[in-house]
């Protein structure tokens, strides 16, 4: 990975092939004609992806392939769990597929209308699946980017992704600083990814050019709020630079909010060491000066769940795929406190629950570390109108 920090922003690309990608799950069928064969050949398809790929790559699971079917039981779960131990790899389904997915072997991603009930809403809650929304239309992936329509899902790329802090929009000025470094980053990848390519490294799927773009990630929105700045002002930047750097850079610019804590804690840092304008919504020495990755409430933090769900009224009007949302709770949540909940988010972000028994994501940062999980707030059950006592659980 490569990484490039410059006033207010941070850029991460590859040297030698894009960043991120996408693809259905027809690959995995493709060329394989041994049903014996295909489920090995197709974890060593996977893992040379993610291998390749810094920023990760995401399987929407839209056409499965035909050796599944012919899978015994036990063979079928173990091929899950072998994909799940992928570094990098996300998984995207529908409700059809989710159900085949054994419980808890993969922490994939739900797509739907609604949040999801019955069985697959108890995996929701017990955190093993997230839901994103998903009213109609192509696939929207959180933390990478829209999809093409149509029947399958071509492979999609990203060359890099910029990770700023929404306060710092308003100084970056006419973005040229950004331009440059964007395009010295894009252009040492495009020369990298022609020599793997001539030299038969790259992995078995097709790359082209027009399906490239840029992540355009933004972090800091508690910070953003507490400094008294405008949603709607923040966002119309948003638009502005994203036209701008499609203009120059004559590729696909896909806005959207990063969950990363470790750029938000560099952003932050940078801040209070260079001295720059947006350092004063930023919490003062000891305590660590680190943003709030995404646009809502640090998810580290025991701040009531509204605080750390609610997303700005109008993001999608800016943003082109879904923020992600990481609840952290001492208990899995009821199925109506969880409803509830998301009842008063429109429209609503991609949410993903952290009961105690599952570890947050990573990685850890020692000066600022996540709360126990019993100091969460607990959703309350609205039909029985009874709430997590202040003190149970404590002896």
């Amino acid at each position: 990975m490569i990484l490039h920090e410059g006033p207010g922003y941070l850029i991460r690309s590859a040297p030698d092939s894009p960043w991120a990608g996408w693809c259905g799950s027809r690959f995995l069928e493709e060329g394989l004609a041994s049903v014996n064969a295909a489920p090995g050949r197709a974890l060593a398809r996977l893992m040379r992806l993610a291998a390749l790929l810094p920023g990760g790559f995401g399987l929407v699971w839209d056409h499965p392939p035909a050796w599944m079917e012919a899978l015994q039981p036990e063979a079928r779960q173990g091929w899950w769990e072998a994909i799940s131990a992928i570094p990098g790899l996300t998984l995207h389904l529908d409700a059809g597929a989710a159900l085949q997915v054994p419980g808890g072997a993969f922490r994939a991603w739900l797509h739907g209308p609604e949040p999801p009930a019955g069985p697959l809403g108890e995996r929701w809650r017990q955190g093993t699946l997230g839901w994103v929304p998903r009213p109609s239309g192509p696939w929207s992936l959180p933390d990478l980017g829209p999809v093409a329509g149509g029947e399958e899902v071509p492979p999609g790329w990203l060359w890099g992704e910029v990770v700023l802090p929404v306060g710092a929009l308003g100084s970056i000025g006419s973005g040229e600083a950004l331009v440059t470094a964007m395009a010295e980053a894009q252009g040492a990848a495009e020369r990298g990814l022609a020599q793997r390519l001539a030299a038969g490294a790259w992995a078995d799927l097709p790359f082209l050019r027009r399906s490239v773009g840029w992540r355009l990630a933004l972090t800091g929105g508690a910070e953003f709020q507490r400094a008294s700045g405008t949603w709607k002002a923040a966002f119309g930047q948003v638009r502005a630079l994203a036209a701008l750097l499609q203009e120059r850079l004559r590729t696909p610019i896909h806005p959207g909010a990063s969950v990363d804590m470790q750029a938000a804690a560099l952003l932050g840092r940078q801040a209070l060491r260079e001295g720059l304008p947006w350092r004063s919504s930023l919490p003062l020495p000891p305590a660590p000066g680190c943003f709030s990755p995404g646009l809502a409430a640090d998810p580290r933090d025991p701040v009531p769940l509204e605080g750390r769900a609610l997303q700005p009224t109008d993001w999608t009007g800016t943003l082109d795929h879904p923020p992600v949302v990481l609840l952290r709770v001492p208990a899995v949540p009821p199925e109506a406190g969880a409803l509830a909940l998301l009842a008063g988010l429109h429209p609503a972000p991609a949410v993903r629950w952290l009961p105690p028994d599952l570890a947050p994501p990573g990685p850890f940062d020692p000066d600022r570390p996540w709360a126990a999980s019993a100091t969460f707030p607990f959703p309350a059950d609205p039909g029985n109108g009874q709430q997590r006592g202040l003190f149970e659980g404590l002896d």
